[in-house]
C-alpha cells in the first residue's frame, strides 16, 4: 500500500511539475505583455510607467533587487508542489530534503528592460 502511495505521489509530481512549468511561461508572457503596453502608452509620464511596473511586480510577490538606468532586476523564490511531491515519493524523507533545498536555493531573477518591456530570465 505504501509503495502504491509513493508511486502515485511520483506520478502526480511529474504532472504537476509540467503544469507549473507551462503556467510559469504563460505568466511571464502576461507580465511582458502588460509591461510592453505600459511602456508604449504615451499618455503616461515616465514616473507613472515606472510606478505601474513596480506595483505589478509587488502584487506578484517579486522583490526588487536593483534598478539601473532602464533596467529593473526583480527576484522571487517559488515553491514547487510538483517537485515536493516527487521528493515525497522518495520514502517520505525526501520532502524534508526538498524543503531544505527550497530555503537554500537562489531566488529566480528577471531582468526587465524598461525602455522596451522585454523580460529576460537570469
Amino acid at each position: 500500500m505504501t509503495l502504491l502511495f509513493l508511486l502515485v505521489a511520483a506520478a502526480a509530481g511529474v504532472v504537476v511539475l509540467l503544469y507549473e512549468k507551462r503556467l510559469k511561461e504563460e505568466n511571464t508572457g502576461k507580465l511582458q505583455n502588460y509591461i510592453t503596453t505600459v511602456v508604449r502608452d504615451d499618455s503616461l509620464l515616465e514616473r507613472e510607467k515606472l510606478t505601474r511596473i513596480i506595483d505589478l511586480f509587488d502584487e506578484n510577490h517579486y522583490k526588487i533587487e536593483e534598478m539601473k538606468g532602464s533596467q529593473l532586476l526583480v527576484s522571487r523564490r517559488e515553491f514547487s508542489v510538483g517537485a515536493a511531491l516527487m521528493w515525497l515519493s522518495a520514502a517520505g524523507i525526501g520532502l524534508i530534503v526538498y524543503l531544505v533545498y527550497y530555503f537554500l536555493k537562489k531566488p529566480e531573477t528577471l531582468r526587465v528592460h524598461l525602455d522596451t518591456g522585454v523580460i529576460d530570465a537570469n
